[in-house]
């Protein structure tokens, strides 16, 4: 599948605030909403320019997994896959990474944090 200027210049652009450890959000300069990750235009202004705000990092439990079987030796099992809410409305899928004692249920409060290696993980809120 050919991947579009506008759409791998979106992808590019979330990876490079994520490589600084920073959660960044896209916006519509025109009327300010924030996109979801699976659009790369506002339905409202197709022309109007993206701009990227930070984003606070608090989001709640939407739903997960736990995978019990290691499919990569950088996820080594149990591990826990989510989608998570971000306050600003967004949904992702990321991990969470559990705290002892701490049981996942939706609507949990979680926060944004980036792993040893840089990714983006969440972790509960206290």
């Amino acid at each position: 599948m050919k991947v579009g200027r506008r759409h791998s210049s979106f992808v590019e652009t979330f990876q490079t605030f994520q490589g600084k450890r920073e959660l960044h959000l896209a916006r519509c300069r025109d009327c300010h909403e924030i996109l979801p990750y699976t659009q790369r235009l506002c339905q409202r202004h197709p022309a109007s320019a993206l701009e990227w705000i930070e984003a606070s990092g608090r989001a709640r439990l939407h739903t997960f997994t736990e995978y019990r079987i290691s499919y990569s030796p950088a996820h080594p099992a149990p591990y826990v896959v989510a989608m998570v809410e971000l306050e600003e409305g967004p949904r992702l899928v990321s991990t969470v990474l559990q705290e002892a004692g701490c049981e996942l249920r939706t609507e949990l409060v979680l926060q944004a944090n980036f792993d040893d290696d840089g990714r983006l993980v969440f972790i509960p809120s206290s």
